[in-house]
């Protein structure tokens, strides 16, 4: 039998992709009991952070959004073998889908692992931590929900911390927190902390 192609173009077709429209969130996730809330996990890559999510919190319905079509399909594959009925994955870009989720304050917990591995100065529009996106993130989160950021990149850490603690609708925690409370360690998080490279780390609630 001949191997299953990695051809890019054949994950853009058979990733898993948002439904159209607005979408309710409460009626994503297949559960006996109306979602009582919703943990959004930002760019998890390889998927480490999706799985060890699970394995930590087994009770929280976590939703998984990857711009790679390749690495979404490859992780929503492997939550369909393990079973994992309260966990979403979605191949898309999360600053214009946030507008489209619904209903206001239903995400408990949200996780931005490493975003904007882009350097030159024309990319910059392209970077994911803004102050709109953190405008579509206050209206999703709950009051005292938490926003976790990690990146591996002083700069972007110092500038994360400044655009959080600049925005109304969240109250800077620890702009230095030592270690990954959550048991959602991403693939690349896993790889720096192997390297002996630092990790940066901040926690902010929504007020």
């Amino acid at each position: 039998m001949e191997p299953e192609s990695d051809d890019p173009r054949r994950y853009e077709r058979i990733a898993p992709r948002p439904p159209e429209g607005q979408i309710d969130l409460r009626t994503i996730f297949d559960a006996d009991a109306p979602v009582a809330a919703v943990e959004l996990d930002v760019g998890f890559g390889r998927g480490g952070s999706v799985f060890s999510r699970a394995r930590t919190a087994p009770e929280a319905f976590v939703l998984g959004v990857e711009i790679k079509a390749k690495w979404a399909t490859k992780v929503d594959q492997r939550r369909a073998r393990l079973g994992l009925e309260r966990v979403c994955i979605w191949a898309a870009d999360i600053r214009p889908l946030l507008a489209r989720l619904g209903p206001d304050a239903i995400l408990q917990r949200v996780f931005v692992h490493f975003p904007d591995p882009w350097w030159k100065k024309r990319h910059q529009k392209r970077r994911v931590l803004t102050s709109r996106l953190l405008d579509e993130l206050g209206r999703l989160m709950r009051v005292g929900g938490e926003l976790f950021v990690q990146t591996d990149v002083p700069d972007r850490h110092a500038l994360y911390v400044d655009t959080i603690d600049a925005h109304a609708a969240f109250e800077l925690r620890d702009a230095a927190l030592g270690e990954n409370p959550f048991g959602a360690i991403s693939n690349r998080e896993r790889r720096a902390e192997e390297d002996g490279l630092p990790v940066h780390r901040l926690l902010a609630v929504k007020r």
